[in-house]
């Protein structure tokens, strides 16, 4: 055991921040077993998180809605869904006056100029003063005008939508969003978190496209004796950086924000690395938390003290992920934060289960401590997974082409692939009174071998994000002991 030397001095400020932690740890520890999902007594059984941590609790499962959807509540009281249907192209817009039990038909709408609504995979509505929603689309003009974004507004609870205002400004890059990202601050700001992203131009990328291969090069595995892609992106190589665009007058005019882009640099390489698809929670107020996808293992995250007008560079935080995006929200009634994404370890990733978890965590300490993990959709056990060390995870079902020379693989990852792989990934976290709704991609393959990706929409109570309302008791002693400071 180590021992302090009786000579040995600690500031006071180190022995305040050493007494605080060690009051979290004995306070967290206290709570005893049983709380945290996959935590329990001796005498208790394990139970399986597959397909999901405690299914009989949902109150409801619906598929063919939820991919790429985007949520608000209108002002009469129902829900308003954004989202993606299958073999049709845009936004459809549908509405559910149970909370989000069931849902009317899908609807795609035209603005007043006579051009439908432009938006493809990444969905967002805001509701507005009166009974004005908003609605982010993006498009491109082509090279010189690439992938852009556009504010439709209508003041008529969707029913008609009128021309759109631009966005981001004409510029090289393209600029995009993920899904269901858009919120108001206390202040009354809209806050759009986005990304600019470049593409290398360069041919033979390790890129794959569902079950077609579109370079040289691609990432799979063997189902039932049959190879499938699993990339999803996993080795893109486009480059991607974050920031947000925030506007003061209902969604009129907007604003980039200032003080660089942000992306991670690595002092060790002396390289840049990519941080995309952020979504963003105020924590406070004027206090906003950013999380990203990167390729490093791990979601990212950045914090603005100015409402999200200029932003700290990005640090690693104890989530592992896969290069997938998440969501980042603040649970209603405790004030603690809530989490979404796909959790995936470096050792799953080797073995291609690259977005074949998609996880939920809570936070009572602003970010700093994740606990209550639970399972939405996974075909994996295991709530929790511990990151492996920072850096990216190539898995090692890579082929390439018929003239190319076959790389070196480990045998220990090169496994057969389960009937029900999945991709479940590009999350929406919409929470509506005492439940939260979360939609996801289901990309899966049906008992025919046919590739699908139907979306899947999950309605959860509040209480089962804690494993149970007894664990969503306010504890204000613990997050005062990790405030959030520059």
């Amino acid at each position: 055991m180590t021992k302090f030397r009786a000579n040995v001095t600690v500031p006071a400020i180190a022995r305040s921040h050493a007494c605080l932690l060690l009051s979290a740890f004995f306070l967290i520890a206290a709570i005893g077993p049983g709380t945290v999902p996959g935590a329990s007594g001796a005498d208790s059984p394990k139970r399986s998180d597959v397909p999901m941590t405690r299914p009989e609790e949902a109150l409801a499962r619906i598929d063919g809605r939820g991919s790429a959807a985007g949520f608000t509540e209108l002002a009469d009281g129902s829900i308003l869904m954004a989202y993606e249907v299958a073999g049709r192209r845009g936004p459809h817009f549908a509405t559910s006056k149970d909370s989000g039990l069931s849902w009317s038909d899908p609807v795609a709408y035209r603005a007043a100029d006579g051009t439908p609504l432009k938006g493809s995979g990444e969905f967002n509505v805001i509701r507005l003063a009166g009974q004005g929603v908003g609605y982010v689309g993006r498009t491109s003009n082509g090279p010189d005008d690439p992938s852009h974004l556009l504010f439709y507004r209508s003041e008529d609870l969707g029913k008609t939508w009128q021309a759109p205002v631009r966005i981001s400004p004409p510029g090289p890059f393209g600029v995009a969003t993920t899904n269901d990202v858009i919120f108001r601050t206390s202040s009354g700001r809209i806050i759009l978190p986005s990304y600019g992203y470049m593409k290398q131009a360069v041919a033979g990328t390790l890129n794959t496209a569902f079950e077609q291969v579109t370079g040289p090069r691609a990432l799979g595995g063997l189902r039932k004796g049959q190879w499938i892609a699993t990339g999803a992106h996993h080795t893109d190589p486009t480059f991607c950086w974050s920031f947000v665009y925030y506007s003061d007058d209902d969604g009129r005019r907007w604003k980039a924000s200032r003080g660089g882009e942000v992306f991670i640099w690595d002092g060790r390489t002396m390289s840049w690395s990519m941080a995309g698809e952020p979504s963003a929670v105020e924590v406070e107020p004027g206090k906003i938390l950013m999380v990203m996808r990167t390729n490093w293992g791990r979601l990212y995250k950045s914090w603005s003290f100015d409402n999200g007008e200029t932003w700290m560079a990005p640090t690693p935080t104890p989530l592992a992920s896969s290069g997938a995006p998440a969501q980042v929200r603040k649970i209603p009634g405790t004030g603690d934060l809530l989490v979404v994404w796909t959790q995936v370890g470096a050792e799953e990733m080797r073995k291609g289960f690259i977005r074949a978890r998609l996880s939920s965590a809570v936070s009572r300490t602003n970010g700093a401590i994740w606990e209550f993990f639970q399972n939405i959709e996974s075909i994996l056990e295991g709530t929790r997974v511990e990151p492996g060390p920072i850096g990216f995870v190539r898995p090692e079902g890579m082929v390439v082409g018929p003239t190319e020379p076959a790389p070196e693989r480990d045998g220990r990852y090169l496994v057969d692939l389960p009937d029900s792989y999945c991709r479940c990934s590009y999350p929406s976290a919409f929470f509506y009174r005492d439940r939260l709704l979360v939609g996801h991609t289901n990309a899966r393959y049906t008992e025919e071998d046919k590739y699908v990706m139907p979306g899947r929409l999950i309605v959860l109570p509040i209480s089962w994000l804690y494993g149970g309302a007894n664990n969503m008791k306010a504890n204000d002693q613990l997050r005062k002991m990790f405030p959030i400071t520059k």
